[in-house]
């Protein structure tokens, strides 16, 4: 059953994707229903393997499509290997749920994408220096198939497929594609959101840093200084914004934001709305500055109204 075939380098990491890669090869003219459904069975089974090296199983099961999806999203599989794998789960799918007859372009197409998956496989995670076959379709003599095609009809059929560069395929094909233009998409907003992430929190590192630095030096003239930075965060807040006429800090957990004066006393200035409501607050001074940016605004003395708090 096995001898000479072309994907004997599979029982290398696999000895159950051997035998049903070999079935498949066996099948692959007089069932081709059925090839279908078990190449995407080889390439499930591929893909649990491939996502177990990863580490992506660690957390909790993944469904196939999704298995697929995050390998790519991940950079553990790349485009060209994506799109094949894609293709096989769709084309196998299909055929679960459709009995209607199998275009026999297509299991020749999914026995040349599991050769080159395959051969991927072995190359990244088995052995680098793994050389390849020559790809050859299991081509069978008129009297060991029932499929009224013969050798010469085989070879004549399957010759664009041996040599197609997969730019041009069917509809399903088409839609594979336009699934990872999407994908795509997603990983460059996801990757331009953590460099704004990132960007930011360099910001907010360099402006604790100056805060820091500041701090210090002024603690010459004020004792007390040094200590501020450490109590606002032993209390939960944390620096998030600072101009030389205040810093700004926002508590972690209720998002409540106050701001820290440079004034020659310490002033420490609350929102108005916290305080109005808070009969406890009480001897506060009103306080207006155009530093207050998180706070509302109202009229003092001019005709344009300014932030201001307690």
């Amino acid at each position: 059953m096995h001898n000479h075939s072309l994907f004997e380098f599979v029982g290398q990491f696999s000895s159950e994707l051997f035998e049903l890669v070999c079935r498949i090869e066996n099948q692959l003219l007089d069932q081709p229903l059925a090839s279908l459904i078990q190449a995407r069975l080889y390439t499930e089974q591929l893909v649990k393997i491939i996502s177990k090296e990863e580490g992506f199983e660690d957390i909790y099961p993944l469904k196939h499509s999704e298995r697929i999806h995050k390998l790519y999203r991940q950079n553990a599989v790349e485009e060209d290997i994506y799109l094949k794998l894609e293709w096989i789960r769709k084309k196998g799918n299909k055929a679960a749920h459709d009995i209607k007859e199998v275009n026999i372009n297509d299991v020749l197409q999914v026995h040349k994408f599991l050769f080159e998956i395959s051969v991927w496989y072995m190359q990244v995670y088995v052995s680098y220096d793994f050389e390849a076959p020559i790809y050859k379709l299991p081509i069978k003599t008129a009297q060991e198939t029932t499929n009224p095609l013969e050798a010469k009809d085989l070879d004549v059929l399957i010759k664009p497929y041996v040599d197609q560069t997969m730019q041009k395929m069917d509809e399903m094909w088409l839609e594979v594609q336009r699934q990872l233009e999407a994908i795509k998409e997603e990983k460059k907003r996801v990757q331009t959101e953590a460099a704004n992430s990132e960007a930011v929190s360099i910001q907010q590192s360099e402006i604790a840093a100056t805060f820091e630095m500041e701090t210090m030096a002024s603690s010459q003239v004020n004792p007390q200084m040094p200590t501020i930075d450490s109590v606002f965060a032993r209390n939960n807040f944390k620096l998030t914004k600072q101009t030389k006429k205040a810093t700004e800090f926002e508590h972690m957990n209720n998002g409540e934001v106050l701001y820290l004066m440079a004034y020659k006393d310490i002033s420490i200035v609350l929102n108005p709305k916290t305080v109005e409501n808070n009969p406890s607050f009480k001897g506060g001074k009103e306080s207006h500055s155009t530093a207050l940016t998180q706070f509302p605004k109202k009229i003092k003395n001019g005709k344009t109204p300014t932030s201001y708090g307690y």
